[in-house]
């Protein structure tokens, strides 16, 4: 009886034993494995309701380098306006286009070559010329006469001053203007003996050399064409139109 007893009570602790080492537990069944790797951590690996969540790769956002060809704006050449320099001797710089300018001038510039007895008489024949234009370098006009006068002023006075003056030496005159030639050809044709007031027909062209040629039928005025148109009336009244076509004008042929 006590032996039957004793069998009893081993075999009751040898089962317990043998539950204890088995490696169950009352967690409901679940079993978790202990790994251990060589660095000596355990890492816990759960079998059952595990959730892999792939990596997400966020890429980085490319820029493509965006290449800008350089854009050659041909350069714009702008050629220097170039001016072309109007040559003349020189200019009237500013000089007021009047009697009063030219004779002040004349009289300094032209003191060698004076055709005036006097500012009164410079005034007075420069009175009888069109205006003109200023700097006009030929024609008959008061213009001409400026320039030309200023001119001599700083260079050639024995080119300029004859230019200058009042019968313009070819210069300052009008195509077609009364020549002194044709004057005392009529002249000597039709003032004779005591009505002729020159020695001789040198002596004649001398004095109209020094006069303004003004303009043919000029009846009056201290010119070539008003001693010229007399001398052609004189064919039929000489006593009359000789006197006007000497060489003083007999207060008709004279500046007003």
């Amino acid at each position: 009886m006590r032996t039957t007893l004793w069998l009893l009570t081993s075999l009751f602790t040898v089962t317990l034993a043998a539950c204890s080492d088995d490696g169950s537990d009352d967690t409901g069944g679940k079993t978790t494995t202990a790994a251990t790797d060589a660095t000596g951590s355990t890492a816990a690996e759960t079998t059952a309701g595990e959730s892999t969540a792939a990596p997400t790769t966020t890429e980085a956002p490319t820029t493509d380098a965006t290449t800008t060809d350089a854009t050659t704006t041909a350069a714009t050449t702008t050629a220097a306006t170039t001016t072309d320099a109007t040559t003349t001797d020189a200019t009237t710089g500013g000089v007021e286009l009047t009697c009063e300018s030219y004779c002040e001038i004349y009289a300094t510039a032209c003191k060698d070559f004076s055709e005036y007895d006097n500012t009164t008489a410079c005034l007075a024949q420069c009175g009888q010329w069109p205006p003109g234009e200023v700097n006009a370098t030929a024609g008959d006009s008061l213009g001409c006469r400026l320039y030309h006068v200023t001119v001599a002023s700083t260079t050639d006075p024995n080119v300029h001053c004859p230019h200058a003056g009042p019968n313009g030496a070819a210069t300052c005159v009008e195509a077609g203007a009364p020549t002194c030639e044709a004057y005392c050809n009529k002249y000597f044709a039709n003032c004779k003996d005591d009505l002729n007031l020159y020695v001789d027909e040198a002596d004649c062209a001398a004095k109209c050399a020094e006069w303004y040629p003004g303009k043919e039928n000029d009846a009056a005025g201290d010119s070539v064409g008003c001693r010229l148109y007399h001398a052609g009336a004189a064919l039929g009244d000489a006593p009359l139109h000789c006197p006007h076509a000497g060489p003083g004008g007999a207060d008709v042929c004279v500046t007003p």
